[in-house]
């Protein structure tokens, strides 16, 4: 628990003007809250300089409030909420070794777990395009600009999910704390098939979701938002312009968001050896797994938890 006057201490510390009892009241509420709060604080005469202060409390490492993205929850432009905003990743920087899918066979390892669909690469089971209509196929979108499909290793659960708001969250939670007054998708709403059991590395992949992920239609592109205590993978045809022989993966570590996907720069249509053509609008998210030739999971339908986000063709 944040006491106001070990706040008020760290503060000046940080170099931040003096605030009010009030808001400072408030900065303590909202430091105790976490992720979960979804009070603004205004930073009102104090400006960036407190906005600086108080987000390193979250980044100790941040330079500049340009290296933040503001969540779409957020309607305070100087909010002083550290929980409300976001790190940028930035796609310039290249990826780790083991996040580039393997076009031949390396030797799969990651805490020497080995299973057969871990050993399978694309090519073997992925059909060409896109996952998401698994027999669901829409022809109009109306005024939807994604639509969500959300898989347990090989296996769908629950139907499409058609995105019109400008910003969707998907989260577990079993409709508790981390459900409450937010849109979206709760997986642990969604209904499971009784035939299927649920798999032991499922169900712990599950219980690490939390506030999951929010996606966000924005004037620059479609944003990622990584909520939850775990890391994310995504891959996504928009990101891999300089790939010409194979897809990669993108770690988004907590707290950290990236743009996904630009309508006004779309990729083109490819097709990669191996693989076949890939679906330029379609982006698989997998929650706390990753995959890749440094894992036993070499595709992403070998991770437990994972999301499959359909943009809409351009109209």
């Amino acid at each position: 628990m944040f006491r106001r006057r070990a706040l008020r201490r760290r503060l000046a510390l940080a170099g931040a003007p003096s605030v009010p009892d009030d808001q400072l009241r408030r900065l303590a509420s909202v430091l105790d809250a976490g992720a979960d709060g979804r009070e603004c604080v205004p930073a009102a005469q104090a400006g960036p300089q407190l906005q600086l202060a108080v987000t390193r409390f979250r980044y100790p490492e941040l330079r500049e409030l340009s290296e933040l993205r503001r969540l779409p929850l957020c309607k305070e432009q100087q909010c002083c909420n550290p929980y409300h905003w976001s790190r940028l990743c930035k796609p310039e920087t290249p990826p780790p070794p083991y996040s580039r899918y393997a076009m031949d066979d390396v030797k799969s390892k990651e805490h020497g777990e080995r299973t057969e669909d871990a050993r399978r690469t694309d090519h073997e089971r992925l059909v060409a395009g896109s996952l998401a209509t698994d027999g669901e196929e829409r022809q109009s979108w109306e005024s939807e600009w994604c639509r969500l499909a959300y898989w347990e290793l090989t296996q769908r659960v629950g139907r499409q999910f058609g995105v019109r708001m400008p910003a969707v969250d998907v989260f577990g939670g079993d409709g508790g704390a981390c459900g409450s007054g937010r849109h979206g998708l709760c997986l642990d709403a969604l209904e499971q098939r009784g035939d299927v059991p649920q798999l032991e590395q499922v169900r712990k992949t599950r219980a690490k979701i939390g506030l999951g992920v929010t996606l966000s239609l924005e004037s620059d592109g479609v944003w990622l938002y990584n909520r939850s205590e775990e890391p994310v993978f995504v891959s996504s045809p928009a990101l891999d312009a300089a790939a010409a022989k194979a897809l990669l993966v993108w770690r988004v570590a907590p707290g950290h968001c990236l743009c996904i996907f630009d309508p006004a720069c779309p990729p083109p249509a490819v097709s990669l050896p191996h693989i076949g053509p890939v679906d330029p609008r379609s982006v698989r998210i997998s929650f706390a797994k990753g995959w890749g030739p440094k894992y036993s999971r070499r595709d992403v339908t070998a991770c437990p938890c994972w999301l499959e986000v359909l943009l809409a063709p351009p109209s």
